[in-house]
């Protein structure tokens, strides 16, 4: 770490270890339930719950929904060790923009944060304005393309 690169003290890194730490306990007895769950409906044939095709459909998208929470979740955990392993380095909790510390509150709030409210805000506002320049290119270009097979 570089020398004059800010840094949390000793007793704030333990605080938000042990918080990381908790959520990470949290998680893993979800995942697990989930998976138990998981495994008793498609082990038991989630078709066999009705013949009519609606709740067949139903039973299908409430399992794919629970897939789809545990994959977050998942994506969550890996989170979690990343900022745990910022813990051990001592760089947990200063901002990868401005290197500057991450207010304690915004930590709490959001103890896998890597940026500052403000860095964080100006990361959105610059992907939300790529994204309205590649909306308005790709506009464009199938405007040309409609105008290009309207003319022949």
């Amino acid at each position: 770490m570089s020398e004059n690169m800010p840094q949390m003290d000793q007793k704030d890194l333990d605080y938000f270890e042990s918080l990381l730490l908790e959520k990470r306990r949290e998680l893993v007895a979800s995942q697990a339930e989930g998976d138990a769950r998981n495994q008793k409906d498609l082990g038991s044939g989630l078709a066999g719950y009705s013949n009519h095709l609606a709740d067949t459909a139903t039973d299908y998208t409430a399992l794919e929904t629970t897939f789809d929470l545990q994959a977050r979740e998942g994506k969550h955990l890996v989170y979690i060790e990343e900022a745990l392993l910022r813990i051990k380095e001592k760089t947990y909790g200063v901002c990868k923009v401005c290197h500057k510390l991450i207010p304690k509150a915004r930590l709490e709030a959001v103890p896998i944060a890597t940026k500052c409210v403000n860095c964080k805000e100006q990361v959105k506002k610059k992907e939300r304005d790529e994204n309205r320049m590649e909306m308005a290119r790709a506009f464009a270009e199938q405007h040309r393309m409609e105008q290009a097979n309207g003319n022949k």
